[in-house]
């Protein structure tokens, strides 16, 4: 997928000012966050030390669920106001990858894709990655994993660049393997990300180092 953010993500941007201003205006930026991104921090430290090996370890684990697009049918409203589309959920269950994958619309042309993982395979800053093939392109979403208040990982995102309808293919990826080919997929996922989200974003920037460009993307997310 080509990088269209390539020159926006080379501006001057000093990285440390932006995301401590964002984390300070958050409500959701606690202790609890700054403790959650150096564990996430060190896994990623981890990950780069290990080398290309280490993340082709986790790859190698790595399954594919697949969904199929949805199709509505028509419903009898069952209340005043309440519309066929805001009734449609998409709903499925892998077990083997550990993952419940969830998709709705959410008006105005956006669709909302809500993941929740269960099981060893994913951490807090892991990603589900959503690829879907439009035509003849193929791209990709990134949904960031966090622990909820139940402590149960999960991720959300609200997007256009898909509708009910897409064949879609589902796969974790370690927050380590992401790199500069992700760059673009980063910046759209933080900017489609809800307050939780974008600050699990700011949690996986502050485990990078200044130089690296997924943390630029993930700062063009939110500027």
């Amino acid at each position: 997928m080509a990088d269209h953010d390539a020159d926006r993500l080379s501006l001057p941007v000093d990285i440390d000012v932006l995301i401590a201003f964002a984390e300070a205006d958050s409500p959701d930026f606690d202790a609890e966050s700054a403790a959650a991104g150096a564990r996430i921090a060190a896994r990623l430290l981890r990950g780069e030390a290990g080398g290309s090996a280490a993340v082709g370890d986790l790859d190698a684990r790595r399954t594919v669920m697949a969904v199929p697009g949805w199709t509505v049918q028509p419903l009898a409203a069952s209340s005043e106001g309440e519309t066929t589309a805001t009734r449609a959920v998409q709903k499925q269950l892998d077990r083997e990858l550990g993952i419940e994958f969830t998709r709705s619309p959410a008006g105005a042309e956006q669709t909302r894709i809500s993941v929740h993982s269960f099981g060893a395979r994913a951490a807090a800053g892991d990603i589900v990655r959503v690829a879907v093939s439009l035509g003849d392109e193929r791209t990709e979403l990134l949904v960031v994993l966090y622990a909820d208040a139940d402590g149960t990982l999960t991720g959300q995102v609200v997007t256009r660049a898909l509708t009910m309808s897409e064949d879609l293919e589902i796969s974790l990826l370690p927050g380590a393997a992401l790199g500069s080919t992700h760059t673009s997929a980063v910046t759209d996922a933080v900017r489609c990300s809800l307050t939780a989200g974008r600050n699990a974003w700011r949690r996986v920037a502050k485990g990078l180092p200044a130089d690296d460009p997924v943390r630029a993307a993930i700062v063009a997310g939110l500027s």
